[in-house]
């Protein structure tokens, strides 16, 4: 397991990365079972290939692109295998683009690989 966390007065991020060599160590089931208990409303599921990915693969987030550039700027550059399964969670905390312009609750994200290794936790808020 790796942890990276930036809690700066004004915003800052988590990020918690699983690995385990067995098969389907990391479930669907859990992460929503997560998500529940930290009061994340699930917004979207996605089954993506990082190679294949574009902005029409969003549905629930083509009205905000603030969602899209955190999820392209600071946690699919990061992704180590290609076919993940990704969870859009609206928590109950607000991230702001710096400078006040954009904004969005949508900020809990959840990416699973396909055979259930490694799972990755992102939680973004603040400035």
């Amino acid at each position: 397991m790796t942890k990276s966390s930036d809690q700066g007065p004004w915003g800052g991020h988590r990020e918690i990365n699983w690995k385990n060599k067995s098969a389907n160590t990391f479930t669907e089931k859990e992460i929503i079972e997560f998500a529940d208990k930290n009061d994340w409303k699930l917004l979207d599921t996605i089954t993506f290939s990082v190679d294949t990915l574009t902005k029409n693969s969003f549905s629930k987030l083509k009205n905000d692109d603030y969602s899209l550039d955190i999820l392209n700027g600071s946690i699919l550059p990061k992704l180590e295998t290609t076919d993940n399964r990704l969870f859009i969670f609206q928590t109950t905390w607000l991230k702001v683009e710096p400078g006040n312009t954009r904004e969005t609750f949508e900020n809990g994200y959840a990416i699973l690989n396909a055979d259930g290794t490694e799972l990755k936790v992102y939680h973004l808020w603040g400035e």
